[in-house]
């Protein structure tokens, strides 16, 4: 009975040691990304600028939204492959009266193994 127990001790331990070793193996590791955004008017209506991050995966195929300050949105764009974006909003009556701020949204990409979060930011306020 000794040895059973010597035996079924070891295969206990082995079984311990492998299920540790997958779930280190299989771990998932979040890099979180700081993302900048600017914004510029125009001043006839078109506001721009650029999503920048320390990764350039980050700056690209972004959402941007654009607000008012008393955060009524305005319009969306996506951001191009340089992370640049451009948007003229419609239909806004007063729209000199009020000052403006860009938010970019946050995304998250990867799957197994390493997830990359491109984190949200949000832009200074210009004025029309």
């Amino acid at each position: 009975m000794t040895g059973f127990r010597l035996t079924l001790s070891a295969a206990t331990a082995v079984l311990v040691v492998l299920v540790l070793g997958l779930s280190e193996a299989d771990a998932t590791r979040t890099v979180r990304l700081a993302s900048h955004i600017s914004i510029k008017s125009t001043g006839a209506g078109t506001f721009s600028g650029k999503v920048t991050s320390a990764n350039a995966a980050c700056d690209r195929g972004r959402k941007v939204t654009l607000y008012t300050t008393t955060s009524l949105k305005l319009a969306s764009a996506t951001t191009g492959a340089s992370g640049t974006w451009k948007m003229t909003p419609s239909g806004f009556a007063g729209i000199s009266l009020h000052h403006f701020y860009a938010k970019v949204a946050q995304r998250t990409e990867g799957t197994a193994g390493t997830i990359y979060v491109c984190e949200a930011a949000k832009s200074k306020t210009v004025p029309f």
